[in-house]
């Protein structure tokens, strides 16, 4: 009954567990850490989503002249 749900579960346990992990690795924007944590798991999985749009670093950039 519940089979075809079970990629569903697994999708959505891999992109949790992904904006978990990389919450807690990376700098983030527009909120602090503790704040997205709560966030991404109090709205699963729109939660997650959001926070890779919007919540993400987006780093360095890369310049010609790094690359000489």
């Amino acid at each position: 009954m519940l089979v075809p749900l079970i990629p569903v579960i697994a999708l959505t346990t891999i992109l949790l567990a992904w904006s978990l992990i990389d919450i807690i690795r990376k700098p983030v924007q527009l909120l602090p850490k503790w704040a997205w944590v709560l966030f991404v798991l109090i709205f699963i999985p729109l939660g997650a989503i959001v926070y890779l749009i919007v919540g993400r670093s987006q780093g360095q950039k890369i310049r010609d002249e790094d690359l000489r």
